[in-house]
């Protein structure tokens, strides 16, 4: 079974995606988290810095934010005039898309949206748009038709509309209630920033363990699983309705004495997942290293080449190995940016190309978008991870500034 587990130790909540038992993606917060991912503002351009592209934006209160100026990117301005270019003083609606890291500032968007199970709302684009991964043509057709239908009855539609993978095969009273709640909800937020003070809150996203269910795949998902009384509650409210029926019947309370943190080893991946090596089966292991501008990945053979150099395939089967845990250790610790590995050396270009098609083939595994790009000149993997929120690493300095 796939499980979302949730448990807590005072004021942390440790959370993590679990198939089969194994801990394959793991997240901690503070259970009054500050965070402002997805947090949407009606915000105050600062100053316009034209030499970086970009300019820093005043949220609310002290909070600010970086935002990148982008020809194919107009913002959605709240405050009259020059509707051409940003100045500074100007009010624009913003939302959230990347926390703060080390020095850097939150980086804020104009692509405003609305996620639910089925649906994203979005001022990104005009128009439906439908998951490539849904491939069956007469699938495709259905959900067309019922986004068309309902769009029918709303003229002023100022956004467009992605149906997520997760539409597929879902009961039709069921979209159309989601489309309707996510449409009443964008509505009313841009409504309220059309007539809003400067630096005012429009939106703010409930924790992550709340709604991570609604992120994760859900035919991958089969129970919802907290031993936190105030947490199951915050899960149901969140999931009410009937167009969330589906995730909510697998919310389940855990009642027994053994608590959720060491049934299901926490402690053990988390000890895992902040270590700099990890250990492959064969004898060898890898070591990640992070900076603020990339990862780092070396894969080492250990003593076993020095026992084998008479078996060529080694080399190959041995990277092969360390390219799965490689994509494994990269969701579970949730490393992105660029990342650069350093594969056992292949003399043969058929060895090579063969480990970066199976490195290709598992980074499906992951939902985070992964691109493999190539072999480097020094014959180093260079690929790309995006990054969505902070890894592991951050979320538990934060937690545990004593221990990090």
């Amino acid at each position: 079974m796939n499980k979302l587990v949730i448990t807590s130790d005072k004021d942390i909540v440790y959370y993590g995606y679990f198939m089969d038992g194994k801990a394959v993606e793991l997240y901690c917060e503070k259970k009054r988290s500050e965070s402002i991912l997805g947090n949407i503002y009606a915000a105050r351009v600062q100053k316009v810095a034209e030499g970086i592209n970009g300019a820093f934006l005043e949220l609310t209160g002290d909070l600010a934010a970086y935002y990148n100026l982008s020809p194919s990117r107009k913002p959605l301005k709240l405050s009259p005039g020059h509707e051409d270019r940003l100045y500074g003083g100007d009010l624009i609606l913003v939302q959230v898309k990347k926390e703060a890291t080390g020095t850097k500032l939150p980086v804020a968007d104009a692509y405003v949206n609305l996620s639910g199970k089925y649906f994203v709302f979005s001022l990104e684009q005009m128009g439906t748009r439908i998951s490539a991964k849904i491939k069956d043509r007469e699938e495709r057709d259905r959900l067309k038709g019922i986004v068309s239908a309902w769009r029918s009855g709303r003229s002023d539609l100022s956004y467009g509309i992605i149906v997520r993978t997760n539409a597929s095969e879902a009961a039709e009273e069921e979209l159309y209630d989601e489309l309707s709640e996510l449409g009443d909800r964008f509505d009313r937020i841009l409504k309220k920033a059309r007539t809003c003070p400067e630096k005012t809150e429009l939106y703010r996203e409930v924790p992550y363990y709340i709604r991570l269910a609604k992120d994760l795949p859900f035919s991958g998902l089969d129970e919802i699983l907290t031993d936190d009384r105030e947490i199951f509650a915050e899960l149901e409210d969140y999931y009410q309705g009937e167009n969330n029926a589906r995730v909510r019947d697998k919310i389940r309370l855990y009642t027994d004495d053994y608590s959720l943190y060491l049934l299901y080893r926490f402690g053990h991946y988390y000890d895992l997942a902040l270590s700099r090596r990890a250990e492959l089966k064969s004898g060898g292991s890898i070591v990640i290293d992070t900076t603020e501008a990339m990862v780092v990945v070396d894969v080492n053979s250990g003593s076993v080449l020095k026992k084998k150099k008479e078996a060529l395939t080694i080399f190959e089967t041995m990277n092969k190995e360390a390219a799965a845990e490689i994509i494994y250790q990269l969701r579970l610790r949730n490393l992105s940016g660029i990342i650069l590995i350093d594969f056992i050396n292949m003399k043969e270009e058929g060895s090579r190309q063969r480990v970066l098609e199976y490195l290709k083939k598992e980074a499906v595994k992951d939902r985070i978008p992964i691109r493999v790009i190539d072999f480097t000149a020094l014959f180093l993997v260079e690929m790309t991870r995006n990054k969505v929120r902070k890894s592991l690493k951050e979320q538990w300095a934060e937690c545990h500034p004593s221990r990090a």
